[in-house]
């Protein structure tokens, strides 16, 4: 590895700076710590290490890095500087032994903010890495918190008691409950390792090929159209059908948006009725 993939990394950097200033939006990182100025009053919960989705990474913890990146994770500072030549030094190493020490993050409300790693989270999006490994700290809501977010969020972590999966969101409430139906599961127990990794690679086939055809501009989030797809198709056919059937099937259910979004407030309306 050289200095021209870090060039090659700043280069993406500039460009997501140049995009969110000519919008009038912030180019760095956002920090958590920004955002939650109560943090420190919030409840922890210990995670673990586990391997989280490297695309719901989205800032860092506190403001000390942020200004080292862009928005995209890319890097930002000289080329010259030494912070450049740990980032190569941490490119090489990972393509040719892998990185093996987990980052250390906290999780709010289903996005992670690195507190240890921002160099590695870096590297790794620059690879186009989909999965890394994380020491995971989550930060509780207040429990006066009754937004529909918030509820939403407290399913989810039913959700990941029983099979201990992120990535996997709703836009409505009863989604989680729905979907461990159509699995013949519930959200009281733990579920069994083939029943989660079938969930994982359904899901995460899924989203490949959904979004390479909407083309990432898609209205909904990723697990309301699986939903929509597995309710239609019933779980299982992901795993059966080819990707060419797959894309075959969602060209007949996704020639436009708007249907679907009518579909999708109908579906999730009923699982709240219920």
């Amino acid at each position: 590895m050289s200095l021209s993939d870090y060039e090659k990394a700043q280069k993406l950097a500039l460009q997501s700076y140049r995009h969110e200033i000519n919008r009038g939006r912030y180019p760095y990182l956002p920090a958590l710590d920004s955002m939650l100025p109560n943090r420190e009053t919030l409840k922890e919960e210990s995670i673990g290490v586990c391997e989280i989705p490297i695309y719901l990474i989205c800032g860092t913890l506190t403001k000390g890095r942020q200004e080292a990146f862009a928005k995209n994770y890319m890097p930002l500072l000289d080329q010259e500087s030494e912070f450049a030549a740990k980032w190569v030094h941490l490119l090489g190493y990972q393509v040719s032994e892998g990185i093996a020490d987990p980052v250390k993050v906290h999780e709010f409300m289903g996005r992670f903010y690195v507190s240890e790693g921002n160099k590695r989270v870096s590297v790794l999006k620059y690879l186009g890495q989909p999965d890394i490994l994380a020491d995971v700290t989550r930060l509780l809501p207040p429990e006066d918190n009754t937004s529909k977010e918030a509820r939403i969020y407290r399913e989810f972590m039913k959700f990941f008691e029983c099979t201990g999966i992120y990535g996997i969101y709703f836009s409505g409430e009863g989604c989680y409950s729905k979907l461990a139906e159509m699995f013949g599961m519930t959200l009281d127990s733990h579920w069994p390792d083939d029943v989660v990794l079938s969930l994982k690679s359904e899901f995460f086939t899924f989203s490949r090929l959904y979004s390479e055809h909407v083309g990432g501009n898609s209205p909904l989030m990723f697990g309301d159209a699986f939903m929509i797809y597995a309710e239609m198709f019933t779980p299982g056919s992901l795993l059966e059908d080819s990707d060419g059937e797959i894309r075959a099937l969602l060209s007949t259910i996704w020639p436009g948006h708007l249907t679907l979004l009518e579909r999708l407030k109908k579906f999730c309306e009923n699982l709240g009725g219920q």
